[in-house]
């Protein structure tokens, strides 16, 4: 997509990255741990050790989308993608797919070399699937309480 960069988060567009998740809807519960996270990232909370990397997707230096990735609590070779938002006006753009693919080519570089596993909780939907994503729910269910998400699984080499 012309003029879209995606970008790390710097602690200048913190306020700018809650704001688009503030103006994609976004609970007040869900929000503290998105603050908590950004926060986390943008000044590493133990000695160098961050969870949550976040990426930014811009144009002309404002941003319009934001997306974390993580490795895994529960094992080195998996990793999580969270926390993604795209502005009302710009969803149905392909920002989400851009972010997608920048987040994984983040966890292959820090993965190195070897297979790896993304994990991701979501609604079934194509860009995923294109990614290589496939549902991993018991029996493929989905439930009304989860507003029709499951967990998705792909993997990679590095």
């Amino acid at each position: 997509m012309r003029n879209v960069k995606i970008v790390d988060l710097t602690a200048t567009k913190y306020e700018e990255a809650l704001a688009v998740f503030r103006r994609s809807d976004w609970d007040e519960t869900s929000l503290m741990y998105v603050k908590a996270e950004m926060k986390a990232f943008l000044k590493g909370d133990i000695a160098g050790y961050v969870r949550a990397h976040f990426v930014a997707a811009t144009v002309d230096g404002s941003i319009i989308g934001v997306a974390a990735w993580a490795p895994s609590m529960c094992a080195f070779s998996v990793y999580e993608l969270s926390w993604a938002t795209v502005l009302p006006e710009w969803r149905h753009r392909g920002v989400n797919t851009l972010m997608l693919q920048e987040r994984i080519e983040k966890i292959k570089a820090h993965h190195g070399e070897g297979r790896f596993t993304v994990l991701v909780y979501t609604w079934v939907n194509p860009m995923y699937a294109r990614a290589g994503f496939v549902p991993v729910t018991a029996n493929g269910e989905r439930f009304v309480d989860n507003k029709g998400k499951c967990m998705m699984l792909a993997q990679f080499a590095g």
